[in-house]
C-alpha cells in the first residue's frame, strides 16, 4: 500500500472518531437540558421551567425555538401543576 493511502486513511479514521466524540457531547448536553427542564417543571416555577424548557428546545431544534415548542412547553407547564 502506498503511504499516501495509509495517511489517507488515517485521516478519514480521526475524523470519524472526532464526530463521534462531538455526538456524544450534543447528546449529553441534551440529556442535562432535559433533565433541568424536567427539575424546572416539578418545581413548579414557572419562570425557571419557561427559561430551562427554551433552552432545552433551542438545543434540539438547532438554536431556534418554533411555535410548537412554546406550545409544548405551556402544555407541559399545565400538565406538571
Amino acid at each position: 500500500m502506498d503511504s499516501s493511502v495509509i495517511i489517507g486513511l488515517l485521516i478519514v479514521i480521526i475524523l470519524i472518531l472526532l464526530y463521534r466524540l462531538a455526538q456524544f457531547g450534543n447528546n449529553k448536553i441534551k440529556a442535562e437540558l432535559k433533565e433541568q427542564y424536567e427539575l424546572a417543571l416539578k418545581s413548579g416555577d414557572k419562570r425557571k421551567a419557561l427559561e430551562a424548557g427554551r433552552k432545552y428546545y433551542a438545543k434540539l431544534r438547532g438554536g431556534k425555538l418554533t411555535i410548537q415548542d412554546e406550545q409544548a412547553i405551556a402544555n407541559d407547564m399545565k400538565t406538571a401543576e
